[in-house]
């Protein structure tokens, strides 16, 4: 029996992005019903897995003018491949996929990862003007598209109540943790430090330099710390201010920075924290989300130190996951609190990506066929 072609597309996501790759086209790739290819940015090593084929096509800045051209590009690998589904995780290139389902055919599920026109509009990723045309282009492509769309899967549930998306059509698949095997039974390495952390994306909104100060004030009432930065930023303006934060503070170690940390990367180094920071500003880019990051530190039960928010706080207290802290008061921070014990309620399973895998599968067939 032939198997139906699936592509995952992306224009700014790398081939092995967790959620595209590890996530969602492992899970449908293990049923051996599917041959699976992703379309994405090229990464230094590319994976290998059976009913799984990876296409690194694009290779260029956030802002620059051959991502203007990408399209082309993407119409002629999906006349090649001729996929029955394209799952598409970016709304620039919805346009292109809509015309190639009205010339060829096929079956579209947009997959919103985020709001980008509240992204663009909020985040401060974007320069100045440049923001409105971009966000209004984005918000457009959008409206037009969707009556073309045939499902519609959300990482996150507030989407749903921002977007007036249709019911029938829209499933929420929300972007649990996705833990390796090999690090599932490990331990943390005992250490005499107290060892922090910052991982993912480094943005202003997302509290780096919140960060950096709670640290450099930590270490005044106790010297036992070391914070890590593990991560990568698209702004320059950011890099180079991270730089001059964290010179000549051998308390502070940075990996990544301009260059994406591998995922597997980013979790060694958190399941070996004895905290994460996650000092989220509020943001309407942000507002009502929760992060991949909390699920992870659920999942592998990694104590927090969070920036008190109402959508994520239920998460803290009933599992007692860590501390709600104020990241912009005076330090009034009780350091007594790094010693205490966190967890043990045996929540972490529901955290998990496992758990999300039968919907995903019955939502891919559904629209498949």
């Amino acid at each position: 029996m032939t198997k139906k072609v699936i592509s995952i597309v992306s224009v700014l996501k790398p081939i092995d992005d967790t959620r595209n790759y590890e996530k969602i086209a492992s899970s449908i790739g293990n049923t051996n019903k599917y041959d699976i290819n992703i379309i994405g940015f090229s990464v230094k090593k590319t994976p290998d897995q059976p009913n799984i084929s990876f296409y690194p096509i694009f290779n260029f800045k956030r802002i620059s003018l051959q991502r203007i051209i990408a399209p082309i590009k993407l119409f002629r690998i999906l006349i090649k491949l001729k996929p029955e589904l394209i799952i598409v995780t970016c709304p620039e290139i919805l346009s292109v996929i809509t015309f190639y389902k009205i010339i060829f055919g096929c079956k579209i599920i947009y997959d919103i990862q985020e709001n980008y026109f509240r992204n663009i509009m909020y985040s401060g990723a974007y320069p100045g003007l440049l923001k409105y045309p971009l966000a209004g282009v984005v918000r457009l492509n959008e409206l037009i598209c969707k009556p073309y769309i045939n499902g519609f899967m959300l990482a996150e549930s507030i989407y749903d109540q921002q977007m007036n998306l249709p019911r029938d059509k829209t499933i929420v698949i929300d972007n649990k943790a996705y833990i390796p095997e090999s690090l599932e039974n490990s331990k943390n390495k005992k250490s005499n430090l107290i060892k922090l952390i910052y991982s993912g994306t480094i943005a202003q909104h997302y509290g780096i330099f919140d960060a950096i100060d709670f640290v450099d004030c930590l270490i005044e009432h106790e010297e036992n710390v070391h914070f890590t930065i593990v991560g990568h930023t698209h702004q320059s303006n950011i890099y180079k201010k991270l730089l001059k934060c964290i010179e000549g503070k051998s308390y502070i170690t940075l990996k990544g920075g301009t260059v994406l940390a591998p995922h597997d990367q980013i979790l060694m180094a958190l399941k070996d924290a004895d905290f994460c920071l996650l000092p989220y500003q509020e943001n309407k880019s942000t507002a009502g989300r929760i992060p991949t990051k909390l699920f992870e530190c659920l999942a592998m039960e990694v104590p927090m130190i969070i920036n008190s928010n109402p959508t994520i706080n239920p998460y803290i207290t009933k599992n007692n996951a860590g501390i709600i802290y104020d990241f912009q008061s005076k330090f009034c921070f009780d350091v007594n609190d790094l010693k205490k014990t966190y967890y043990g309620i045996n929540a972490a399973e529901k955290y998990k990506w496992n758990t999300n895998i039968d919907k995903l599968i019955s939502f891919v067939n559904r629209i498949i066929n």
